[in-house]
C-alpha cells in the first residue's frame, strides 16, 4: 500500500467515515463511506484516494471502498457483515434512508451503481 493510500484510510478514520468488522481476533473488512444528499457524482467522479467533505445531515450513505483480508470465510460472512453495517448505520446516522455502492472496472464506460433502501 502506498503512502497516499494509507493517508486516505487515516483521514477517513479521522473523519469518522470508516466501518470495521472483526470476527474473533481477525479484522475481516474495512468499509469507507461518505454521507450526502442526492449528488452521487460528487462522490463517484473524483480521484479514488481523495477525501472530500461530505454532508453529515444527508440521507444517503455512499460506500466508497471495501478492503478485506481475502480470507475464504468472507463469502460466508457477507450477510452477517451487511446486517452489522446496516445496524451501525441505523444507530449512528438515523437520517440515512439509502445506501449506494458505486463500483468501477477498467473497461466500463459508466459506473455500476447499486442502490438499496435502508
Amino acid at each position: 500500500m502506498t503512502n497516499e493510500q494509507l493517508q486516505y484510510y487515516f483521514d477517513m478514520e479521522k473523519m469518522g467515515r470508516m466501518f470495521h468488522y472483526k470476527k474473533d481476533s481477525r479484522l475481516v473488512c474495512i468499509i469507507t463511506y461518505f454521507i450526502g444528499n442526492g449528488n452521487p457524482d460528487k462522490y463517484v467522479d473524483r480521484y479514488a484516494w481523495s477525501v472530500i467533505k461530505d454532508d453529515p445531515n444527508g440521507n444517503t450513505l455512499y460506500i466508497d471502498q471495501l478492503l478485506t483480508d481475502k480470507n475464504r470465510d468472507n463469502s460466508y460472512l457477507s450477510l452477517e457483515i451487511w446486517h452489522n453495517l446496516k445496524q451501525f448505520i441505523r444507530n449512528t446516522y438515523p437520517n440515512i434512508k439509502h445506501i449506494r455502492h458505486n463500483r468501477y472496472k477498467k473497461n466500463w464506460q459508466e459506473p455500476k451503481t447499486f442502490r438499496r433502501e435502508l
